[in-house]
């Protein structure tokens, strides 16, 4: 009975021993299976763009060629070897890497390599510009136009004049009105279309001396049929017309003298000034800015109808002289404003 139970402890222990061996077979099986597949894995090549999204202004750009495709060594890939596809291609086409613009809107550009894929958002869009036509309309002789369009990107924009006697632009874009008439203003930004806005100059304001005539004809030249005008005054004792076609102003104020031309109103709005009458005005006011009043020595007076310009010397407070100039200017309101600067500035 013992003999047999030994026997039987024997052939336990080797079952076991080869139990064991196989467990440990199997193990090893599986680690190394594994390890090749870590491997294997370790080794799978990912790929990625230098750009992630891009966008382009239609009309600027015909195709890109800087798309390039990396490996996860950040080594460049033959742009042959990967498979490109464009999601939509009436935006944009690829191949070999190189994308060809077709139109507006947006696509994905597929990059494929080893399984691997990277994306490419493209938009193409297509620059507009809107006129703010409240900024160009009813307009006078001498304004300047700014800020008066806007652009959806940052593109280079350019701006024409239809008449160049009328509106004159300027190298920044912004206009300015140089007589009376029409001009159609044309604005286009790169790869965008053309919007235009006929400006219509019909009024401006001058000012005038009450003994000195004027001519109202230059202020219309450059408007067809211009030498057919015929003037209305709103106030007739204000101004004469004379047989040649002048003006002479008769007394001090603001009216108007209109002419119709073309199916057009033009309109020009008159300030009439009395020299004597500023100048007493600015001198009395320059006397009141001075410190020493009765050391003021006159150098020169100018007018020009809206302004009094006096060139002076007068003491300071160190006992020495300074020479400015004292400006008196009147709006169309009537309004007076006055000031001094150095002859030196």
């Amino acid at each position: 009975m013992a003999k047999f139970k030994k026997a039987a402890g024997f052939s336990l222990a080797i079952a076991f021993a080869i139990f064991s061996i196989c467990v440990g077979i199997a193990y090893s099986r599986s680690y190394a299976y594994a390890a090749k597949d870590s491997m294997k894995e370790s080794k799978s090549v990912e790929i990625f763009l230098n750009y992630s999204k891009c966008k382009v202004i239609y009309g600027t750009e015909q195709y890109l060629s800087d798309i390039k495709a990396f490996n996860a060594s950040g080594t460049a890939i033959d742009p042959a070897e990967v498979e490109w596809m464009s999601d939509d291609e009436s935006v944009a086409t690829v191949k070999y890497g190189t994308v060809f613009i077709k139109g507006t809107g947006e696509t994905v550009i597929t990059a494929g390599y080893n399984g691997s894929v990277a994306l490419l958002y493209l938009e193409v869009v297509k620059p507009e510009v809107s006129i703010d036509k409240s900024e160009l309309k009813n307009r006078l002789v001498g304004d300047k136009c700014t800020d008066w369009y806007t652009s959806t990107e940052d593109v280079k924009v350019t701006v024409k004049s239809g008449n160049k006697k009328v509106v004159r632009v300027n190298d920044n874009g912004s206009l300015k009105v140089l007589a009376l008439g029409q001009s159609v203003i044309k604005v286009k930004p790169k790869g965008g279309n053309t919007v235009k806005y006929t400006m219509n100059v019909r009024k401006r304001h001058i000012y005038v001396n009450n003994d000195k005539t004027f001519t109202p004809r230059k202020y219309i030249r450059h408007i067809k049929n211009h030498e057919q005008a015929v003037w209305t005054v709103s106030e007739p004792d204000y101004i004469e017309i004379l047989p040649d076609g002048t003006m002479k102003p008769l007394k001090t104020g603001k009216i108007s003298i209109s002419t119709n031309l073309n199916g057009q109103t033009y309109k020009i709005i008159l300030r009439i000034t009395n020299y004597d009458l500023m100048k007493e005005l600015a001198l009395s006011s320059l006397k009141d800015t001075l410190r020493y009043p009765a050391s003021l020595s006159i150098n020169n007076i100018t007018h020009n109808g809206r302004s009094v310009t006096i060139d002076y010397s007068s003491m300071n407070k160190y006992g020495g002289y300074d020479r400015c100039k004292f400006i008196l200017k009147i709006n169309m309101a009537g309004e007076y404003t006055s000031k001094t600067i150095s002859i030196y500035d």
